[in-house]
């Protein structure tokens, strides 16, 4: 039966790619529920076929997550997640649609993260389509990981659905050289309010209070935070403030990105910029902060998560493939969510390519086979893990 599914998957990338097509011409970003909506709609109307209870979790004004569940009492369980958004507006799809030029695939979300997305759906078809049937199969899709779930319960059901997985597979992209992801930092983005007195620069400077200045003070102590040996890194990416040079400034806002890899860094983070904010360094300015909050935690490398790509790597030799690296990276990802509650598990496991969040964003399409069959062999042999 392995080698039945694996040889339908040797000869599937033209449906991977008609299909790649259809979602990457589907604009689904923020702005775009209404496309959000119709990338569920197909991921679900090709699982149902598939005997998977398909459900679309709605919130009122907010994009929809898919959660669809094949159950196999007894079985190995084993969840695929991902996001069915992207981080480009409206009309992008219109104006740079799907193509295909030496090899490469290209359209807005190709790569982050729809062949992923196509990649495991076609796994799964041929797993079902050959009589597999030793597996609790679970998808969990949601809509707003762009936009880091402000409005959605995608959080929580990542837990719940990731908790007592044997191996869950987050469906981001692979990268160049073939590597998968084992872990991520997490992150928060604080934003600093100061408010200051307005005065004459020349006239009255004394009766003024700078928020410039305090801001650029509390941007010296945030900044001192850095510890590049842990891994947890601060950044004021955005200093603005004051109106006209002969004002004394009554209001400067800093836009900060704070990141960690550790949960117990990523509490403390927020305790240290909280400290920071609570700090006064010129008088009679006020600061507050808003965002100082957990928006991805990190997706640590535990035992479990190791001892998931180990297995996963092994299958390489057996079909002719080189050996996947593992890389930590510094984005964030929706991996974090299952791996808190224990469950092993791999992000970066759709096919390989560069340029994601930018117009030349692309795959190497031969990788939505390779990747394919990694996969495949990967969910069969669990028992081995």
């Amino acid at each position: 039966m392995k080698t039945k599914i694996l040889e339908q998957l040797r000869t599937s990338e033209a449906e991977m790619l008609q299909f790649l097509e259809q979602l990457v011409n589907i604009d689904s970003g923020a702005d775009a529920l209404d496309g959000i909506n119709q990338v569920a709609d197909k991921i679900g109307a090709f699982l149902a076929p598939l005997g998977f209870d398909v459900q679309y979790l709605e919130t009122p004004e907010a994009p929809v997550q898919l959660l669809a569940r094949r159950a196999r009492a007894g079985k190995k369980q084993v969840l695929f997640s991902g996001h069915m958004d992207t981080v480009f507006t409206k009309g992008t799809a219109a104006a740079r649609s799907f193509k295909i030029e030496d090899g490469r695939a290209y359209g807005p979300g190709v790569l982050d993260m729809k062949g992923g997305l196509v990649m495991a759906l076609q796994v799964i078809k041929a797993m079902v389509a050959n009589g597999w049937e030793e597996t609790d199969l679970t998808v969990l899709l949601c809509g707003d990981e762009e936009m880091s779930h402000p409005l959605t319960d995608a959080v929580n059901q990542f837990k719940k659905a990731g908790a007592g997985k044997d191996a869950v597979f987050n469906l981001e992209f692979g990268r160049v050289d073939g590597s998968v992801v084992t872990g991520r930092k997490g992150t928060t983005r604080p934003t600093l309010v100061v408010e200051g007195i307005a005065a004459h620069a020349g006239n009255e400077p004394e009766k003024g209070a700078s928020a410039i200045l305090e801001l650029a003070q509390k941007t010296v102590a945030i900044h001192a935070l850095n510890n590049f040996e842990l891994g947890t890194t601060y950044n004021v990416g955005v200093f603005s403030g004051g109106t006209m040079a002969n004002i004394v400034a009554d209001k400067a806002v800093g836009e900060v990105d704070v990141r960690f890899k550790t949960i117990a860094e990523a509490e403390k983070s927020i305790a240290d910029v909280q400290r920071i904010v609570a700090t006064n360094y010129v008088p009679h300015t006020k600061t507050t902060v808003t965002g100082n909050v957990i928006k991805f935690m990190p997706f640590e490398t535990t035992p479990a998560v190791q001892k998931l790509y180990e297995h996963y790597a092994s299958q390489a030799a057996g079909l002719g493939l080189a050996k996947p690296g593992q890389q930590y990276v510094g984005g964030a990802s929706d991996a974090a969510w299952p791996a808190m509650t224990g469950a092993p598990t791999l992000c970066g496991v759709g096919p390989c390519g560069a340029g994601a969040h930018s117009d030349s964003e692309y795959i190497e399409v031969a990788t939505l086979t390779e990747r394919a069959l990694l996969m495949a062999s990967c969910i069969m042999d669990l028992d081995r893990l």
